[in-house]
């Protein structure tokens, strides 16, 4: 299926993501995400509130952090109480960013296709497509110049979603290549977080799909076998639905100004007073002036391989076959036992594996291994700034830790436990020059008496020489076709999930149980909570005041459910620079209890009731566990959905309170096991789908109305209106979240919005929001409350001069 099958053109190079961190601040609760607002509660500390803050927030937003000046409430949330993660800027590392990424093709750091097969060891890298480079694109706004493509995180404060839109995306030139236009905006999958142990995030990697029908792919064949001969294997073949584009992420680095771009050099992830103050520095200058402002992107290498997209496949995620990990297994750089994870007084020298997509065809056996084996930092050793100089002394290069060799095989029996080997290969065959080559793919000869086994059980992987089976097949999958979706307070969504039954889709009348989450804190990458409509109360943190960087999560289950490991993390968030599996004798400092009904009296709690009401919704109730979960009782509601003859079912959620829940699905008969909570670190092979609510205001309208009768029969309608109203209802919070703007159309300059209000009027459209990738705000978290009093004022007073005759609230329907 899809990518594994041939041909295939293979991709190498880096991509540069560049969010902007006062908006996607994962330390500090800055922004109430929520309630979409500044965070004033949080900032009254500081002496910052909504009538001082164009004077007070980005002083103060750029002036170092005391570990001593954070909230209690703050540092007690894990990951944020380690005292060596302070002083930070709570603008944290990229003040400027424009949320643009794609790759990088900068002076050595090149993206480029470096070959391709048509059929089994057929690898050809002499081809006129060969060394062209490729690119991700953003739409155009009646300008010929490309713009960027954008990335989205779904919560401004999770790691775990993000959402990447594009207009088209480009292979090769005008002379030879090919271009994929408006296909599926993809999400990012197999975030794996269990190898931040290693060493943070350069450690984790993730994987990226999008599919694109025939009638979306333009091609420039330009004399290249390679284009040529998927070209006519798209149009030939019966089963093709058009073209599949599948990369992976890895190696992510930070502060790598000047060798991956000629922006400043900084390194904003320091604690030491000359780089905190340069860095300070440099944001007031872009404050002062935006010419000076500027961007420090985060940068990660990547793989990808252009494909056929075959009937039965989720166009955003792998389809088919795939194993996940079952047991961990030693892995090592150069000699056993060099690399060690685990907390001091429990030290490990074994990992779990990643996820592994597989598909048949013909007598080949081809494995996708792009998020199979974790990789390091070849020439550094460091997590998130490997040049302690500050140096930038080469381009990253990843290496593939030695994690042993495997047989491929199947699980038989009646109790699955019997292993028969099918093939085998080792660490020549997953190495990184290997990995770089095919993109992380892997094709296994099986012969016909293999083929034969192959259907009599489901693959696994086992360590050779042992019985230790590393991986097993994922009996069944679900991935939601289009997710991150956002929507409004009163509206509805339908959701499409694809299921599959061992990589074929699942029989007609296949059951699947749904349910909410969602996460308790308003910053850092945290564990998901069951969404629950009474006061329940549980453990939400293990406070240790004295040694906050020990705190943990409290994961309470019902009574006889299953219970998740805990971990203890360095950094928080984007910072995170290592995670560590907490040891079962570890000697704990004195802790405090603090549950969930207490936390959420602060201004960095997240309420964890239904944002969801689920269409025919069913009311449960269970009792929680007598430790973390104080034998609390718990009412919430699930749903259960079948498939259609196509595998298909369908979801239907209305959207009943702002915030940003995740569905989760669950194949099985009956809801019996169902968690009330589960760590982000297993969300990587569950079955997830997020979507971001937005607030529903349905007095805006009405206070937006009643402000211009009040003032339109003066002179200086257009400034009171704009002062009074559109500037600190709306379009303050997108002017400190996105000092970037200043560059382009200054949100806070009336004369400047004026003056483009046709563009404005486009670019706040909802047709922008669904997929633009110049939509404003780019984050999408505009609520159409607010977008209909903008466009009221946009097109009924700006373009008509601002007549002096008041509004009438009837001639507006609400929305």
């Amino acid at each position: 299926m899809s990518v594994l099958n041939f041909p295939r053109i293979y991709l190498n190079g880096f991509m540069f993501w560049n969010p902007p961190t006062f908006n996607n601040n994962d330390v500090l609760p800055l922004y109430d995400a929520v309630k979409m607002q500044m965070n004033w509660p949080f900032l009254n500390r500081y002496g910052i509130n909504d009538k001082n803050a164009p004077q007070t927030l980005m002083p103060w937003g750029i002036t170092p952090l005391a570990y001593k000046n954070v909230p209690d409430y703050v540092l007690q949330v894990p990951t944020n109480g380690d005292p060596n993660n302070y002083p930070m800027i709570p603008a944290e590392w990229d003040l400027f960013g424009d949320n643009a990424c794609g790759t990088v093709n900068y002076q050595k750091a090149r993206s480029v296709i470096i070959g391709g097969e048509s059929k089994v060891d057929s690898y050809i890298d002499s081809d006129p497509l060969i060394n062209k480079p490729y690119q991700l694109l953003g739409n155009s706004f009646g300008n010929p110049s490309p713009t960027a493509a954008r990335f989205v995180d779904v919560s401004p404060w999770q790691n775990t979603f993000t959402a990447l839109y594009f207009d088209r995306i480009t292979l090769g030139d005008a002379t030879c290549g090919v271009t994929l236009k408006q296909g599926c905006r993809m999400l990012n999958r197999f975030l794996d977080f269990k190898w931040a142990p290693i060493g943070g995030l350069v450690y984790v990697t993730c994987t990226w799909q999008t599919c694109f029908t025939k009638d979306q792919v333009d091609w420039v064949v330009g004399g290249s076998p390679l284009l040529q001969s998927l070209k006519n294997e798209m149009e030939q073949n019966k089963d093709a639905q058009g073209l599949m584009l599948r990369f992976t992420t890895y190696l992510t680095v930070y502060d790598k100004n000047g060798l991956f771009n000629d922006f400043k050099v900084v390194n904003s992830h320091s604690q030491a007073p000359w780089d905190i103050s340069r860095l300070q520095m440099l944001y007031q200058m872009g404050l002062d002036n935006p010419t000076e402002t500027f961007f420090n992107p985060a940068h990660s290498r990547t793989a990808g391989i252009l494909g056929l997209w075959l009937k039965n496949e989720f166009p955003t995620a792998p389809a088919g076959p795939r194993l996940v990990p079952k047991a961990p297994v030693p892995f090592y750089k150069v000699t056993p036992g060099d690399t060690v994870i685990g907390a001091p007084d429990d030290p490990r020298t074994v990992i779990n594996l990643g996820v592994t997509s597989a598909q048949l065809h013909d007598n080949i056996l081809s494995l996708d291994l792009g998020n199979t084996f974790p990789i390091y930092p070849a020439i550094h050793d460091g997590a998130v700034d490997p040049d302690p100089d500050r140096l930038n002394t080469g381009l990253p290069v990843a290496a593939k830790f030695n994690v042993g060799a495997y047989e491929l095989g199947v699980l038989q029996g009646s109790d699955s436990k019997t292993f028969k080997a099918l093939t085998s290969f080792g660490f020549e065959q997953y190495q990184q020059t290997a990995f770089d080559k095919r993109s992380g793919l892997l094709d296994l000869p099986l012969d016909a008496s293999a083929q034969t086994l192959l259907q009599q059980g489901n693959l696994a992987l086992r360590l050779k020489g042992s019985e230790t089976i590393a991986a097993t097949q994922q009996t069944w999958t679900a991935e939601v076709i289009e997710s991150g979706s956002f929507i409004d307070v009163g509206d509805s969504r339908t959701l499409n999930i694809m299921v599959q039954n061992n990589g074929k889709p699942a029989a007609a009348g296949t059951t699947l149980w749904v349910a909410e989450y969602n996460n308790a804190f308003m910053l850092t990458t945290s564990n998901y909570y069951l969404a629950f409509s009474n006061p329940a109360d549980f453990v939400l943190i293990t406070d240790y005041p004295d040694a906050r960087a020990k705190n943990e999560q409290g994961m309470p289950q019902f009574i006889g459910g299953s219970q998740h490991p805990s971990l203890l993390m360095e950094g928080s968030g984007r910072r995170l620079s290592a995670m560590t599996v907490r040891g079962s004798a570890c000697n704990e400092s004195v802790s405090n209890a603090i549950t969930y009904q207490e936390f959420l009296k602060t201004p960095a709690a997240v309420d964890l009731r239904p944002c969801l009401r689920f269409e025919n919704p069913q009311a449960m109730s269970g009792k929680l566990d007598n430790n973390a979960g104080m034998g609390a009782t718990v009412k919430y509601s699930l749903t259960r959905i079948q498939t259609n003859a196509d595998g298909i079912a369908q979801l239907t959620v209305h959207a009943v309170a702002p915030g940003f829940p995740t569905v989760r699905f669950f194949i099985q008969d009956d809801p019996t096991g169902i968690p009330f909570s589960f760590s982000y670190t297993e969300a990587f092979t569950d079955f997830l789908s997020p979507l971001r609510v937005l607030p529903q205001e349905p007095q805006m309208l009405k206070d937006f109305i009643d402000c211009w009768n009040r003032v339109y029969q003066f002179d200086d309608a257009n400034v009171r209106i704009w002062k009074e109203f559109i500037f600190p209802q709306i379009l303050q919070p997108f002017y400190y979240l996105y000092p970037i703007m200043n560059k382009y159309m200054p949100l806070n300059s009336l004369q400047r919005i004026e003056g483009a209000i046709e563009q404005f009027i486009k670019l706040i459209s909802k047709e922008y929001q669904e997929a633009s990738t110049l939509a404003m705000p780019i984050t999408r978290d505009l609520p159409q409350s607010r977008r209909q009093v903008l466009e009221i004022w946009a097109k009924d007073l700006v373009s008509t001069g601002y007549p002096p005759t008041p509004l009438n609230l009837e001639d507006y329907q609400q929305g």
